[in-house]
C-alpha cells in the first residue's frame, strides 16, 4: 500500500507543481493579445527549429554509443540507437526521467545491450550535460553578467537562503551517491545474478575511461550544445516582438532552457514558461509576449519529441532484433 502510495504522489507532485507554475506563468496575461500573436507568428522559423532538433537526437545517439561500443558492443548503429534515444524523449513527456529508464529497455531489446552498461553510460551522460550547462554559464557571464546575475536572483527571490539551500541540495546529492555506492558494494559482495549487474552498471558510469574516440566525443558534445543553441534562437524571428533580439540573447534563452528543462516536471511544463518569460523580460519584452513565445518554442519541441517519437515507436515494432550481442551472462560455477 504504501510503495503504491508513493508511486503515485511521484507522478501527482510533479504535476501539481507544473500546474502551480503555469498558473504563474499565465497569471494577468492578456490573452485575447496572446492569441492575436499566433497570426503573426512566421511558422517557417517553426517548422525549421523542428526539423533541427532531429539532429540533437542523432548526435545524442552518436554519442551514446561511443560510450557504450568498448563495453563489449561494437555492433551499434547510430540510426537503430537513435530509434531507443526518441522513445525515451517521448516517454519523459508521461514522467520526469522515465526516459532514461525506457531507452535502455528499448536497447536492451533491440541490441541485447544490458541494461545495467546501458543505465551506466546514461548517469555518465548526465554529468556531461550539467558539466557542459556549468560552463555555458560561466560562459554567459562573460557576455551577459548583468543580465545573467538579475535572472537567477528574480527566479529565487522568493528563496530566503540560497546558499543554505545549495548547501542542503549539495548534501542530499551526495547522500544519495553513497547510497547508490553502498547498494553496488553490496550486490558485488553478494555474487551471482547482483555481482554481474552491479559490476556491468559501474563499467558503464566509467566508461569514459575505454573510450577509443575521444575527439569525436568532444566534438559531438559541442555540436548538440550548437544545434539547441539554434534550435531555440532561430525562433526569435519567428515573432515580430523578439526578432530585433542579439546573439548573445540567444545564448540566455539556452541557458535559460537548459536550467528550466534540468527540474524534474514532465516535459519542462510551467518551468520552461515561467523562466523563459522571466527571462525576455529583462530584454524589455513584455509578460504576455514572452509567455506566448515560451509556449511557442515549448510546443514546437513538444510536437518535435511526439512526432519523431510516434515514428520511433512504430519503427521499433518493425525492427529486426540483433541477436548476438553481450546480454548478461551467467556466473561462473
Amino acid at each position: 500500500m504504501l510503495k503504491k502510495t508513493a508511486s503515485v504522489l511521484k507522478y501527482i507532485i510533479p504535476v501539481g507543481i507544473a500546474f502551480v507554475l503555469l498558473y504563474f506563468a499565465f497569471n494577468n496575461v492578456d490573452f485575447a493579445e496572446f492569441w492575436a500573436k499566433a497570426r503573426l507568428v512566421n511558422y517557417w522559423w517553426v517548422v525549421a527549429s523542428i526539423a533541427l532538433s532531429y539532429f540533437s537526437y542523432l548526435l545524442r545517439a552518436y554519442r551514446w554509443n561511443l560510450l557504450l561500443k568498448p563495453l563489449g558492443n561494437p555492433h551499434l548503429k547510430t540510426h537503430r540507437t537513435n530509434v531507443a534515444v526518441l522513445i525515451g524523449y517521448l516517454a519523459n513527456l508521461a514522467f520526469p526521467r522515465l526516459g532514461e529508464v525506457t531507452r535502455c529497455g528499448i536497447l536492451k531489446r533491440n541490441e541485447n545491450v544490458p541494461m545495467a552498461n546501458s543505465f551506466g553510460s546514461v548517469i555518465t551522460e548526465r554529468v556531461i550535460d550539467v558539466i557542459s550547462l556549468l560552463i555555458l554559464i560561466l560562459f554567459t557571464l562573460l557576455i551577459e553578467y548583468d543580465t545573467l546575475i538579475a535572472f537567477f536572483s528574480n527566479a529565487f527571490s522568493g528563496i530566503a537562503n540560497i546558499e543554505g539551500l545549495a548547501w542542503k541540495g549539495a548534501l542530499v546529492i551526495i547522500g544519495a551517491l553513497l547510497v547508490v555506492g553502498v547498494l553496488i558494494f553490496v550486490a558485488i559482495r553478494s555474487g551471482g545474478r547482483f555481482r554481474i549487474i552491479a559490476r556491468q552498471l559501474l563499467e558503464g558510469i566509467f566508461s569514459l575511461r575505454k573510450l577509443n574516440n575521444i575527439p569525436g566525443f568532444i566534438l559531438s558534445t559541442l555540436l548538440l550544445w550548437v544545434v539547441y543553441y539554434y534550435m531555440s534562437y532561430i525562433i526569435i524571428f519567428a515573432v515580430p516582438e523578439t526578432s530585433h533580439l542579439t546573439w548573445q540573447a540567444g545564448v540566455m534563452l539556452l541557458v535559460t532552457s537548459g536550467v528550466a528543462l534540468a527540474i524534474p516536471v514532465q516535459g519542462g511544463f510551467g518551468t520552461y514558461h515561467t523562466m523563459i518569460s522571466g527571462m525576455l523580460m529583462l530584454y524589455s519584452i513584455d509578460k504576455t509576449t514572452g509567455v506566448f513565445f515560451a509556449t511557442l518554442l515549448h510546443t514546437s519541441q513538444i510536437v518535435a519529441i511526439a512526432v519523431f517519437g510516434g515514428v520511433a515507436v512504430l519503427v521499433s515494432l518493425f525492427m529486426k532484433k540483433y541477436s548476438d550481442g553481450p546480454g548478461i551472462s551467467q556466473p561462473a560455477e
